[in-house]
């Protein structure tokens, strides 16, 4: 005879399981989603489309294709790439071809995982040792020699070879509806590359690409985007992200500070657990930014 008690185990034992199953099954088909998200941000020309963390690998190659086609479809006036284009090495340099379908001019720069860099790999006494004041600004303490610029370098080419124009510390300048828009597109921060340009000229607005937002400083612009935090990829009911628990700052969305936006994006590729893409109640995200 079967105790009661070992019954209800058992019974919990497989609910358990089955809520499991349940979950894996709902983030594995989030992280294959796209949404599209408009942002109305008062001056901007025209319509700018902008998405991040692509993590161009085999399995999102085929969600990225498809994203290429949305930002298409979306016809935009240009196109704002945020960073960790690829996701873990040189073999994924290939998927960076499909990026060669984006029909409006496109920008990026590089984030952490093109340099092949985690937040794993900072040291506290580097941190501690950064500025991020305006006229101090300085991320060398990160720059450990560790990061791999060779992989930075290829994956900078690759995307050139596509059409996709790579700024890294640089400006370009786009005239949209008889606006002049300047475009900063800075280098990765936890490479500790970071570092805005002198001498930028005059625009009618202004838009600085970063990866990492945690690096940013008071630079006087009209609109700041970034990527890097995925919005924490895994939101759960109650007890939140636990991306947060990790010491991760898990924001996704917009924050209006010392008179500019700050538009931080979910991405659109994913950092795999154990193996699989997993999203939840955080999907992929395409930006429509317009007025």
């Amino acid at each position: 005879m079967v105790r009661p008690t070992r019954v209800v185990l058992i019974a919990t034992f497989i609910a358990l399981l089955a809520l499991a199953a349940a979950f894996f099954l709902a983030a594995s088909a989030e992280a294959e989603s796209l949404t599209v998200t408009h942002l109305q941000v008062e001056g901007v020309p025209g319509e700018i489309v902008f998405v991040a963390d692509l993590h161009l690998r085999e399995e999102t190659a085929p969600l990225i294709g498809r994203a290429v086609e949305e930002v298409n479809a979306l016809r935009p006036s240009l196109v704002l790439i945020g960073g960790d284009c690829i996701s873990s090495g040189r073999q994924d340099l290939p998927y960076l071809d499909l990026l060669a379908g984006i029909e409006a001019p496109a920008y990026a720069v590089l984030g952490n995982h093109d340099y092949g860099r985690s937040t794993r790999d900072l040291d506290e006494t580097a941190l501690a040792a950064v500025n991020l004041t305006i006229a101090g600004y300085d991320l060398s303490p990160l720059d450990d020699g560790e990061a791999d610029t060779v992989l930075a370098d290829a994956v900078a080419g690759r995307l050139e070879a596509a059409g996709v124009k790579v700024l890294r510390n640089e400006y370009v300048v786009e005239e949209i509806d008889g606006r002049t828009l300047l475009i900063v597109g800075l280098d990765d921060a936890l490479a500790g590359r970071t570092a805005y340009p002198d001498d930028l000229p005059a625009a009618d607005y202004t838009v600085v690409l970063l990866h990492e937002p945690e690096y940013r400083a008071a630079w006087e612009c009209d609109l700041l985007l970034c990527g890097h935090t995925h919005g924490g990829q895994i939101d759960l009911p109650i007890i939140g992200k636990p991306a947060a628990w990790l010491g991760h700052w898990p924001f996704a969305g917009r924050l209006d500070e010392e008179g500019r936006t700050l538009y931080v994006g979910r991405g659109v590729g994913t950092t795999p657990f154990l193996g699989m893409g997993l999203r939840y109640n955080c999907p992929p995200e395409i930006t429509v930014i317009e007025t």
